[in-house]
């Protein structure tokens, strides 16, 4: 573990405040099932993330002005079968956010970003709930407020996003799945554009599915914290994470879902750790 020299302390946090401002709503990635013409799904969740060592580069640094950042979020996530090929979806988080460090950051709290977008199955060969099928999920994301961006307690990046995904999903008729999302984000603001990539497998045990899932990011540049004449929030970021999420059947119409994620390695991010519960209402 490194300690900060206390000149680089402020900016360095500023920079650090970027690991974990997005919003959690694909934190695992998307798969391949659609709601059906006319059905939607409704979720609320509660996500807690927090850290108290972050990589400047590729060395994890702590400081004591930053301490232990948490971010909590309150999501509402909808998606509705516009057809049976195709669903429309939204996502929009309320995000409160402190530091405990010796700095006295202010804790900030305020509506983070809307996220718009649709998942289209193009090709399938899935038959009697067996089989493959490839997916587009174009999306944009929208900052709902002028939040702070700048700080240790920053909601969230500030910008506008414009997101393309691939979707390769296959499944098996006894609840088994494995889907690989990737694609391209053009940001429009200071950072630059990435490269994700969700692994995600499922299978289901009676009334419960279980989700381990692996994310990563590659960044298309910019600098490192601390490099001369990097700007917040420019610099390249990049992660790997990995996690379980879960799924319990209560009725017909009714579930509860929560996930549990870690960071295993980074570059100017956050050494985040994350949990979340939710309920969610079919109809």
């Amino acid at each position: 573990m490194i300690l900060l020299h206390p000149a680089l302390r402020r900016s360095l946090a500023f920079c650090a405040s970027a690991a974990i401002c997005a919003s959690a709503a694909f934190a695992q990635g998307d798969n391949g099932f659609l709601r059906g013409t006319g059905h939607s799904d409704i979720v609320l969740t509660f996500n807690r993330d927090s850290y108290d060592e972050f990589w400047v580069g590729n060395d994890k640094v702590s400081d004591p002005a930053v301490g232990k950042v948490t971010r909590d979020s309150y999501a509402l996530y909808a998606a509705y079968g516009l057809r049976d090929d195709m669903d429309l979806v939204f996502s929009g988080s309320y995000v409160k956010a402190e530091s405990d460090g010796n700095a006295g950051f202010e804790d900030e709290s305020d509506l983070q970003d809307a996220y718009l977008g649709a998942k289209w199955r193009f090709w399938t060969n899935i038959q009697d709930k067996h089989g493959f099928a490839l997916l587009f999920a174009p999306s944009v994301k929208l900052p709902m407020t002028d939040y702070e961006d700048n700080a240790v307690t920053a909601i969230g990046d500030g910008q506008v996003d414009l997101r393309g995904r691939l979707i390769a999903h296959y499944q098996m008729a006894n609840g088994f799945y494995a889907a690989l999302e990737s694609g391209y984000d053009v940001r429009n603001g200071a950072p630059k554009d990435e490269v994700p990539l969700n692994l995600s497998v499922g299978a289901t045990f009676g009334m419960v599915t279980l989700t381990p899932f692996y994310s990563r990011v590659f960044s298309q540049g910019g600098p490192d914290i601390g490099a001369p004449g990097f700007t917040f929030p420019s610099v390249q970021e990049e992660y790997s994470r990995v996690g379980l999420g879960a799924y319990v059947r209560i009725g017909d119409g009714f579930g509860l879902t929560g996930m549990w994620r870690t960071t295993i390695d980074g570059l100017n991010t956050g050494d985040v750790e994350s949990f979340s519960l939710g309920l969610v209402v079919r109809f």
